[in-house]
């Protein structure tokens, strides 16, 4: 049995899909930001939903993979060993790459509102008379 693939998952960018994912009223991409994807994240819960993502935003996945390892100064292949213990398949390793990469991103775009939210150059003052 083949499942249908979620509109929001076939967006240009790992942070358009997200958007579009809360903006469709699925879920809330704070709740992926705080516990995950192993959660269940409509859209990303099956093998052929994760890998037809990872197939889509690969480029983006393995740039926040290096980017990843580089801020925590260490090689992409021990990062990789971080986001996957044990890759019994190469269908296991894209599922936990799409996962980490949906969480890291959930979390950058968690962390950039609250940022927009709390900086008081970005908010707007009415002047008063």
């Amino acid at each position: 049995m083949t499942k249908e693939l979620h509109e929001w998952t076939k967006m240009p960018s790992i942070n358009s899909c997200l958007v579009q994912y809360q903006r469709e009223g699925i879920g809330l991409v704070s709740d992926i930001a705080k516990h995950g994807c192993a959660g269940g994240v409509s859209g990303l819960t099956y093998y052929n939903e994760t890998t037809s993502f990872y197939d889509q935003h690969e480029a983006e996945i393995w740039t926040m993979v290096v980017d990843a390892a580089d801020a925590a100064g260490i090689a992409n292949g021990l990062q990789i060993y971080n986001i996957c213990k044990n890759p019994d398949s190469l269908t296991i390793l894209k599922n936990d790459l799409v996962w980490f990469a949906v969480e890291v991103a959930a979390q950058q775009l968690v962390d950039n509102l609250e940022e927009e939210t709390l900086d008081p150059v970005n908010q707007q003052v009415e002047p008063r008379c």
